[in-house]
């Protein structure tokens, strides 16, 4: 056997152990590589690197406050470790999955037979055999199935996440050659094909036979790894890609970072507060030079050289101060808030997922980015997918128009006994059957086609169950379909061994040779059979979009027009429309395209595009047959759910395939649209209609808005694909679409809604996007928005495998929004400020002492224990508050959307909120440093005569420090639980506990004095009153803001109100008529597509 495009012959026997094996390795690390690999990782954090300096400079004992001692790289240490053990946790499990999987065992046929070898020990060219409910180890080629007719069925459950069984099969001049299971070892062929690549969808090789026949291959022929083998008892195969060049490995590319606006809102105040520190630095270093200079000679007891270069040298004396400053002032910047706030995310996260509230059908709400958890409570646009997200994708057969005439107007069907039970049908039409059991009837004819086609075009998969046969289908839709013809007499009864498709007409047995399928995709919108009947005629039967068939028809079809009348009253409902229509090939033409075909099909390149254009060559001259209409239920509260968010001001945007009239009725049914909101269409087939609406639109919204009128904008992908080529007109949609209440996108392929959503975030850089989706077309959309939702649907995992949140239904999205989002959004903000406050309290009071002793740089507290203040003594209270804390019950913030908007406008976290927590803590500072001073350095003495030293001041000022700092939590706190307390009032005790142990070693600055201070009584009226002002401005402060948000949400409440009492004038449904279609049916997600702008 051979791979890539080599060319020469190989041996099956002869394994190509040049190339990668078949393990698989997802770890980052491994023993060797963990630590230099890891600290590498920590590292590239800029805080880390900061740090990290810091305690390079404090062993520098020119400008050292530690004694030359790096005291820093305790906590830095603590918090690195922290991390690395989370790290190291997360990899273990990767480690353990890959062992799991490499050592499994799969049969390899070798020279003396069958043998069991281990997945990771498989090569290129290794024969395999899998067996039932087994799984596939890596890429094969079929060569042999257990099947009569070299067919085998799949489940792609772990590539894609759907649980519907594909077929794939072994090209029938392959299976010849492998028919004796003993002989595989000594068969010699040419296998070429293409090299490693990520397309899950496509496969181009071919081979070579002992008797010089070039087969070509595609991906019907070709398992991937990760597929399971179902219903059938074995298979044979031949390795093609292994390990790392595995498709589903080429696949597994890590999600792109994402990080919430509050978070990069964080990191520019974390930079904005170290050129604070600089500055403090610098005006520091500048008053001890100035106090210097004024009094070096009335200062003899610093021994102060008065002709010594270096005393009198005020640069350098500058520079030794900056540096002592640096070190002193080194936690402006919060060393632990990082780790805390990743520790508090990732809890968060914990409690979305076992919230019992946002579970469905026992599916449980999972969390891929907790880091994006504040992001939920500041939305402002979300962007959704309808069918499976919006709707159940549950489809049920409702209407048809064959020969011009609708049927499914009513429900007055008489006699339902002897009709198969089917499901996805409701269809009660008595004038059908009638017609239809009537043969001298003029539609008589046009029914039986009609039957006869929707039993052939289609690829659904034909099972025995029970004696009974049922059906596995890819698409809702075409299930929907086939069981309705069933249902009407018609029975798709699955293929034989020589691909001649079996159906009963009414009992009556029929056999139609299948020739070729001309597969579905997004840029076709249709796809086709073409088959050959018992007389030997060559049919081709084409189903998809009106719009996409209608030019292809023979335009002499006078059924059309009465048709597409039909088409516009089921859209007007609501409905999913389809198309069908056949023609029949003289022979010599099917020939000569099958020839061309053929060879198109055996090309090693471009082979998709050659192969497009003899489709589209085939698929002309058409004859109108019928028009199918399906129903897809909206899911439970779906409309209530919209309107909720829609009153928080969130602008909800619709993308859906459907056509324009069924996108907007669903819109109305599902409360997005209503009669209050007056509705531009933007539609045209050249870019100058396109701008022509875009015009009128423009000038009908600046009418709305002097009328007090809110907007709705239906625009269709055409448009979109006009509209897009210039950026002056790309513009113009995203401003009219800001100005309006609500978005539908109508007839928009995947490609499109990234690009709309890529398109709103480009124009609006500071509104956060949401995007939720149910189905593998949606993955590009949910990636390119701040934050993804993936539903877990009818349509499989992808999307939710995609997402940062998944659940199983769109009304969830309203608690995960109002509640979790809103809340998370609050704590976190309050989290982050209140780590800036606390740091400026614990830091600043040397700043104030400075004032007393001419900012000459002594530190206050004893360094060691000082390094605990972000390790021990401040750090879980407010973990506790950030996780625990509730400020209203969850069903009123789920039921009431004004509460939301705190997050919209960013209230709780702007520049104003900063720079007032930094100003607070600046002046509680200042409190604190000349209480403790006052109290004790200035007042008392010691029994020795001696008044105390400034190192009981100093811990005196540390541990008001904690405890005021701990207190305030208390104070913002708007729920207490006995933890809450504990844990607070634990922590101030914590402190007391350490400074104890501190005070009985004897190298420790703090020798002797836990007992000396708590011998004073004015540390404790000092402590007291200081707690108490503190406090009290506390109160004062939250108050007055309190009443500044109350007064502000008023003026918003009038405003809301004078606009709903001016929305009096109703608007239509929609101004004109167009028709589209609607198809479930998923196209595969191009990884190029799949790069969205961060």
């Amino acid at each position: 056997m051979l791979r890539s495009l080599v060319g020469s012959e190989m041996c099956i026997r002869d394994r190509d152990t040049v190339l990668p094996s078949n393990k698989i390795a997802t770890g980052k690390y491994n023993c060797l590589t963990f630590i230099p690999k890891n600290l590498i990782e920590q590292f590239s954090k800029l805080a880390n690197v900061y740090f990290l300096i810091i305690g390079f400079m404090q062993m520098v004992r020119a400008i050292s406050t530690s004694e030359g001692k790096p005291v820093i790289f305790f906590p830095l240490s603590f918090i690195i470790f922290i991390s690395a053990m989370k790290d190291l946790f997360e990899d273990y499990k990767r480690h353990r999955s890959d062992f799991e999987e490499n050592n499994r065992t799969v049969t390899v046929i070798t020279e003396g037979g069958p043998a069991k070898k281990k997945w990771e020990e498989l090569y290129v060219g290794d024969v395999i055999k899998v067996e039932r409910d087994q799984y596939f180890p890596a890429d094969i080629l079929l060569l042999n199935t257990s099947e009569p007719k070299g067919m085998c069925y799949i489940e792609t459950k772990n590539l894609d996440g759907e649980t519907n069984l594909k077929h794939k099969i072994a090209h029938k001049d392959i299976a010849k050659e492998f028919k004796d299971e003993s002989q595989t070892y000594h068969k010699r062929l040419i296998y070429e094909y293409e090299g490693p690549n990520p397309y899950l969808y496509q496969f181009t090789g071919t081979i070579t036979t002992q008797g010089g026949t070039a087969v070509p291959l595609d991906h019907q022929n070709f398992v991937l790894r990760g597929c399971s083998l179902r219903n059938t008892g074995w298979i044979l195969g031949v390795v093609s890609y292994t390990g790392h060049d595995t498709k589903i490995m080429l696949n597994s590319v890590k999600a792109r970072a994402k990080a919430s606006s509050v978070e990069r809102m964080m990191n520019k105040l974390i930079v904005t507060i170290f050129v604070v520190q600089l500055l403090f630095c610098l005006l520091s270093s500048l008053l001890n030079v100035m106090w210097y200079s004024k009094h070096k000679t009335t200062l003899p007891y610093l021994a102060i050289d008065q002709k010594g270069i270096v005393d009198n040298a005020l640069s350098y004396i500058l520079l030794v101060r900056y540096g002592n400053w640096m070190l002193i002032f080194t936690n402006f910047v919060p060393i632990s808030l990082l780790v805390t706030l990743e520790m508090v995310k990732f809890t968060q996260g914990i409690f979305i997922s076992k919230d019992e509230n946002l579970k469905s059908d026992h599916t449980m709400a999972m969390v891929q980015s907790s880091n994006l958890n504040e992001e939920l409570g500041q939305l402002h646009y979300i962007f959704s997918d309808k069918t499976g997200t919006l709707t159940c994708n549950i489809m049920e057969f409702k209407k048809i128009s064959i020969g011009g005439t609708s049927y499914g107007e009513q429900k007055n069907l008489r006699d339902r006994g002897g009709k198969p039970v089917v499901t996805n049908v409701d269809f009660l039409d008595q004038s059908f059957f009638d017609h239809s059991s009537n043969s001298g009837h003029s539609n008589n004819e046009n029914i039986k086609k009609t039957l006869i086609f929707i039993a052939l075009c289609h690829t659904i998969i034909c099972e025995s169950k029970n004696n009974e046969i049922a059906y596995n289908a890819s698409s809702p839709d075409e299930l929907a379909l086939v069981n309705w013809a069933r249902y009407c007499g018609c029975e798709y009864r699955g293929t034989d061994e020589d691909s001649n498709i079996l159906i009963a007409l009414h009992g009556t047995q029929m056999k139609y040779k299948l020739l070729n399928v001309l597969e579905f995709n997004s840029t076709r919108k249709r796809m086709s059979v073409i088959v050959q009947d018992e007389r030997g005629a060559i049919i081709l039967m084409c189903k998809g979009a009106d719009s996409i068939l209608l030019e292809r028809m023979n335009k002499n079809d006078e059924t059309i027009k009465p048709t597409w009348k039909n088409l516009e009253e089921y859209g007007l409902i609501g409905l999913r429309t389809l198309v069908l229509a056949q023609r029949e090939i003289p022979q010599t033409e099917y020939k000569e395209w099958l020839r061309r075909y053929n060879e198109a099909s055996t090309a090693l390149e471009q082979r998709n595009e050659k192969m497009s254009e003899l489709q589209e060559e085939i698929e002309k001259g058409l004859f109108l047959i019928a028009a199918t209409a399906i129903e897809d239920k909206l899911q439970d509260k779906v409309g209530e759910t919209i309107s909720m968010l829609m009153k928080t001001g969130i602008k909800i945007w619709v993308l859906t395939g459907d056509k324009i009239e069924t996108a907007i009725n669903i819109g109305y049914s599902c409360k997005l649209l209503s009669d209050e909101l007056e509705n531009f269409i933007i539609d045209g087939k050249t870019i100058e209609d396109v701008r022509a609406s875009l015009a009128k639109a423009k000038e009908a919204l600046q009418k709305a808005k002097t009328n007090n009128k809110q907007c709705a904008m239906t625009i269709s992908g055409d448009a979109l694909i006009h509209a897009m080529k210039n950026n002056d007109d790309s513009s113009m949609i995203v401003e009219i679409g800001n100005q309006c209440k609500a978005v539908v996108a109508c007839r928009v392929s995947p490609k499109q809604k990234q690009e709309i959503v890529s398109l709103v975030r480009h124009h609006k850089p500071e509104a956060n996007t949401l995007a939720i989706g149910d189905g593998a077309n949606d993955v590009n959309m949910i990636i390119a928005a701040h934050v993804g939702i993936g539903i877990k649907g009818v349509e499989g995992q992808q999307a939710a495998r995609a997402s940062d949140y998944s659940f199983g239904e769109f009304k969830h999205l309203q608690r995960l929004l109002l509640y979790h989002g809103r809340e998370s959004y609050r704590r976190n903000t309050h989290l982050i400020l209140y780590n800036f406050f606390k740091n400026m309290i614990l830091v600043l009071p040397q700043f104030w002492y400075g004032t007393l002793n001419g900012f000459s740089a002594v530190m206050i507290y004893e360094p060691f224990i000082f390094q605990l203040f972000n390790i021990f003594f401040a750090s879980l209270p407010i973990v506790i508050y950030a996780v625990f804390d509730e400020e209203l019950p969850d069903k009123t913030l789920v039921e009431n959307p004004s509460y939301y908007k705190q997050g919209m406008k960013d209230v709780l976290f702007n520049q104003k909120r900063y720079w007032g927590w930094v100003l607070y803590g600046f002046l509680q500072a200042s409190a604190i440093c000349f209480f403790c001073f006052n109290a004790t350095e200035f007042n008392f003495s010691h029994k020795s005569g001696f008044t105390e030293s400034y190192w009981l001041s100093g811990i005196f000022a540390f541990g008001a420090v904690i405890i005021i700092s701990n207190f305030k939590i208390l104070l913002f706190s708007n729920s207490h639980t006995i933890v809450s307390l504990v844990v607070n009032f634990g922590s101030s005790l914590l402190f007391v506990l350490f400074f104890l142990i501190f005070s009985q070693l004897e190298f420790s600055e703090l020798f002797g004095l836990f007992s000396i201070l708590h011998s004073m009584p004015n540390y404790f009226i000092g402590l007291i009153v200081l707690i108490g002002i503190t406090t009290l401005i506390d109160m004062a402060v939250t108050r007055w803001l309190y009443y500044i948000d109350e007064e502000q949400e008023a003026k918003e409440l009038e405003q809301d109100r004078g606009k709903s009492i001016s929305l009096a004038v109703k608007s239509a449904p929609f101004e004109k008529k167009y028709t589209g279609f609607a198809w479930s049916i998923e196209e595969p997600v191009s990884p190029e597509m799949m790069k969205a702008q961060n």
